[in-house]
């Protein structure tokens, strides 16, 4: 649980606890240094992603009026098999395929699946 999730007693308590604890043992704990990502080579390694994304998209854009599915980063074209765009679809299938069923009786076959590039997902 993150500091940020904890109450104010919570850490009011766990602050008091903490300073005990480094009293008693007669050690101090500091934490790391905050914003570690604007050091120079942090900067520098951002700037160079930020390069390969931006050639990346140029030369692959997701913006095509092209419909086919494909891989937005090997640009690997989806086959006809490939359905994940419909998965919406599949869900509402297996709703209309469920309703008037026992719960405990209903078994989701394979044909109730969204078949996306290089694996299958159930829905």
């Amino acid at each position: 649980m993150t500091e940020e999730m904890q109450t104010h007693g919570t850490l009011s308590a766990t602050s008091r606890h903490n300073s005990s604890m480094q009293d008693f043992t007669d050690l101090t704990y500091t934490t790391s240094p905050q914003h570690k990502d604007s050091t120079d080579a942090c900067i520098k390694g951002d700037s160079s992603d930020l390069e390969k994304m931006q050639t990346q998209i140029t030369t692959c854009s997701p913006y095509t009026a092209n419909p086919t599915l494909r891989n937005m980063v090997n640009e690997i074209v989806a086959g006809s098999d490939i359905n994940v765009h419909a998965v919406d679809a599949v869900g509402n299938t297996i709703i209309r395929d469920i309703i008037g069923k026992s719960v405990l009786s209903y078994k989701l076959t394979r044909k109730y699946t969204a078949k996306a590039l290089g694996n299958s997902l159930a829905v």
